[in-house]
């Protein structure tokens, strides 16, 4: 019997953020099933995928015309709001996922994005916050959080220099921190990722004698890469380029928290942070901002607070153990039958 195709549409990794990362996973588990086609909305674009920057509207809307189901995961309200008027023009079945929404929108643009988003068939919300950051129908609402557990074996290594900077700073009894962010972004004024809170936090826990080292990686630096320098030359001047590492890789960062100590999330706005359940998957301690409601086992100290992190960080050290981490228990096929009955139910019931 002839597969069902399904579009998945948003950015795909290189770079590596959230939701990049959340289509990769949901291509495989879900590969055995439908006939997976992309639209690829990051930039740098790759050799064998169309990329939306390519502007080619024929043959975007070739993919939207040959699929059953385009399912949308843009992070960027003008992409979603037009791919959800391009599915429903060509009669597709329409599935969206909102990994995030901003609480200040001016309420005209909200009232047109929710004009339009209730257009689809079967929307994803992944924490129950968004409910009360938009109105949409209930009856096609579903909460699912982003995480799907990665598949270690597939995987890339680290960068050799990066192992040899992690294996050093082992050998010197230092305890790993490790936070990313796909790029640098600013939102009410501040740091969105938490950079700058990271470097002071450093600062303060080498003053009081914490054997302490943090990696940071910004998977993409074509924005605000002014930003990233002087983040540069700040750990210079504080005479912390021993005790933090802050690049620009495109690398696993499950990888990554798989060799460090403690994961960080210091976000002034979130959605459901894949960061955050990646690291409670692989049963290590996480600290993130209290800016969203965070999973069991995410040790919280208060958003934009680096005082308060460092408290938060200071407990755990001393503590040497993996307390207050809840590693999650569901396994492939729990994810799988849940993706796969939501695609089956909007292609045969809706």
């Amino acid at each position: 019997m002839k597969k069902k195709k399904v579009v998945l549409i948003g950015p795909l990794p290189p770079p590596a953020g959230g939701i990049s990362i959340h289509i990769k996973r949901l291509s495989i588990l879900l590969e055995n099933d439908y006939d997976i086609d992309f639209i690829d909305e990051a930039n740098p674009a790759k050799a064998g995928y169309f990329n939306i920057r390519s502007l080619n509207l024929f043959k975007y809307l070739k993919k939207i015309i040959n699929a059953e189901v385009i399912y949308i995961h843009s992070g960027n309200h003008i992409l979603r709001m037009a791919h959800v008027i391009a599915g429903k023009l060509f009669f597709k079945k329409v599935i969206l996922t909102l990994h995030a929404y901003p609480f200040n929108k001016k309420k005209a643009v909200r009232y047109l994005e929710e004009t339009i988003y209730k257009m689809a068939d079967k929307i994803i919300l992944v924490n129950a916050n968004l409910f009360d950051k938009i109105n949409l129908p209930k009856q096609k609402c579903m909460v699912q959080n982003a995480f799907l557990p990665p598949v270690m074996e597939t995987e890339p290594e680290l960068p050799a220099a990066v192992i040899e900077w992690i294996n050093r700073s082992k050998n010197k009894g230092k305890v790993i921190l490790c936070a990313n962010a796909w790029q640098l972004e600013i939102f009410k004024n501040e740091d969105l990722y938490g950079l700058d809170i990271c470097i002071d936090a450093v600062n303060k826990l080498k003053k009081e004698g914490y054997p302490v080292s943090f990696i940071f990686n910004v998977a993409s630096t074509d924005k605000l890469k002014e930003l990233y320098l002087n983040y540069q030359l700040k750990i210079n001047e504080l005479g912390l380029t021993d005790d933090f590492l802050l690049i620009n890789e495109k690398l696993s960062f499950v990888k990554l928290i798989e060799r460090t100590d403690i994961v960080l999330r210091p976000t002034n706005t979130d959605g459901d942070a894949l960061t955050v359940r990646e690291a409670l998957f692989l049963g290590k301690p996480v600290v993130a901002s209290d800016i969203v409601e965070r999973p069991a086992g995410t040790t919280l100290f208060s958003t934009r607070n680096a005082d308060d992190m460092v408290t938060k960080l200071k407990l755990i050290i001393k503590d040497n153990t993996k307390a207050g981490s809840e590693r999650n228990n569901e396994s492939k096929a729990d994810y799988h039958e849940f993706y796969k009955n939501l695609i089956d139910n909007v292609i045969y019931t809706t």
